[in-house]
Parts: C-alpha cells; structure tokens; sequence
C-alpha cells in the first residue's frame, strides 16, 4: 500500500470516528434537531479533522518551521474550538455544580432552559435541583426532560436517585430499568446497575 493511500485511509478513519463520536455524545440534540448546538459541539472535532485533512500537504513542505506554524496554529485552532463548542453560560453552570453550589448552578441552569428548553438542560436542572435538596422541583425539572426526550438516559437516572430519597422505590426502580434501555452513558450504567441492586 502506497504511502498516500495509507494516509487517506487514516484520514477516512479519523472522520469515521469523528462522526461516530460527535454522534455518540449528542444523540439528543439530534433527535431533538438542534443543529445549530450540534454544529457547536462539533467545533473540536472538525478542527482535528481538518487538520488530519492537511498533514499530507504540510508534510510534503521542505521548511522545518512550515511544520511547526502548522502545529501551532491547529493546537490554537482546537483549544478555542473547545472553548466555544460548550455555551459561556452552560460552563459557568457546570462550574458551580462541581464546585458544590448547587443553589446556583440551579438559577443557571433554569436560565438555559428559558433560553433552549433541551432535554439536557431539564435534565442538568434537576440534578442541580436534587443535589441542592429541592426534589420534587428536581423531579418536575428530570419529568420535563423525559417528555422533551423520552430517550435521554440522564434525566431517568436523575429522577430514579431524587425518587429513593423521597422512599418511592418503586417508581426508582422503573427509571433506573428505563435508563438502562436508553442512550445512557457507558459510565453511568455500572451505578444504575448498583441502584438497581439496592433497590431489590
């Protein structure tokens, strides 16, 4: 296999994943057809793909320092494409969740949801609600993200922990065996599993 064929190969492979992994991590902003904020979460991996896309040309560059301006300017372009795929207000809200201020991580979140009523959003609301002690606030805001998007695997997960703090059992477990049936992610399922076992 030429040299040029291997490195066509691997940039295939590398949009295989790209698509494969935009795709993974954004089920719900597809079915919910949000591709203005698809588009955003994309930022980072197109900017990798276009620069796997332009090694073969950089490559072929005599100039040492035509190699390192290429690395510079797509270690730049990344950084702020990552920085701007997530929304200011949606990082600030994540921040004071996993700083522990649950109460304005809340406010946050509730002002996202006015802005764009997602799934996710409902969703980060409730366990921001539920982390801050209001639950039956946290289980409104998880009900409302289950309805925006019946298979958002989160909000389920959120509303089964809310719902064992209020002894409702019964309904917890039908979210986490719910959960387990959707788009959850891969590091979630093991604690539903937990819960799961827990409850019986």
């Amino acid at each position: 296999m030429s040299q040029a064929a291997l490195s066509t190969l691997l940039i295939l492979l590398v949009l295989l994943a790209t698509l494969y992994t935009i795709y993974a991590g954004n089920r719900d902003l597809i079915r919910a057809r949000a591709w203005g904020e698809l588009s955003r979460r994309a930022l980072p991996f197109l900017a990798l793909l276009v620069m796997a896309s332009t090694v073969l040309f950089v490559r072929n560059l005599q100039q040492g320092w035509a190699m390192l301006a290429w690395f510079a300017a797509f270690g730049l372009l990344i950084v702020l494409s990552s920085v701007l795929s997530v929304p200011a207000e949606e990082r600030k809200a994540g921040r004071a969740f996993r700083r522990g201020d649950y109460a304005a991580a809340a406010d946050l979140y509730r002002e996202l949801v006015e802005r764009r009523p997602l799934a996710r959003h409902y969703a980060f609301l409730g366990a921001a609600l539920g982390a801050a002690g209001r639950l039956e606030e946290s289980v409104e805001a998880s009900t409302e993200a289950i309805n925006r998007d019946p298979e958002y695997g989160l909000a389920y997960y959120n509303r089964a922990l809310v719902l064992r703090q209020l002894r409702k059992k019964s309904r917890a477990r039908k979210d986490l065996e719910r959960a387990l049936e959707t788009d959850l992610p891969r590091r979630f399922r093991s604690a539903v599993r937990r819960q799961l076992e827990e409850l019986r």
